[in-house]
């Protein structure tokens, strides 16, 4: 990709397995992953692609802009837990809560999905990676 290295280009990189990039075991899985599109016109905006999920070979990689009033998307916060918190408890970090939100949820039933019924795994992923592909070609309109 030698001068033109794309937000595709990279996402291709983060989910190559064979080069151990992407980590996939039962001892220690990719947090998450992200790409960012930094022009080097300042009038156009950073994009940046996050899975928001672990695996990103099972994972589509989301457009953001960062903008002054950014709403919150709900189904990626993590719980609340107020003032019932472990870490605000005393004594401190007694319980171990359930801090996974709506979208990593939903990653994990693809992932279940996609180990246990190859059909019908096979058929998410494809809708999951034009879902990405739109997502990368609506950010590429707005940045050209």
């Amino acid at each position: 990709h030698i001068g033109d290295v794309s937000a595709q280009a990279m996402i291709d990189v983060l989910r190559d397995k064979d080069s151990g990039v992407c980590v996939d075991s039962e001892s220690f899985l990719t947090t998450a992953s992200i790409v960012s599109v930094l022009p080097q016109d300042p009038s156009f905006p950073c994009v940046h692609y996050f899975t928001g999920t672990p695996d990103p070979s099972r994972s589509i990689f989301k457009p953001f802009i960062f903008v002054d009033d950014v709403k919150l998307v709900p189904k990626v916060q993590s719980p609340s837990f107020g003032n019932d918190d472990p870490a605000k408890k005393i004594p401190r970090f007694q319980e171990k809560p359930d801090r996974r939100h709506e979208l990593y949820k939903a990653h994990e039933w693809a992932r279940s999905l996609l180990e246990n019924d190859q059909d019908k795994g096979q058929k998410l992923m494809r809708i999951m990676l034009e879902l990405e592909k739109q997502g990368l070609e609506a950010m590429e309109d707005i940045l050209t």
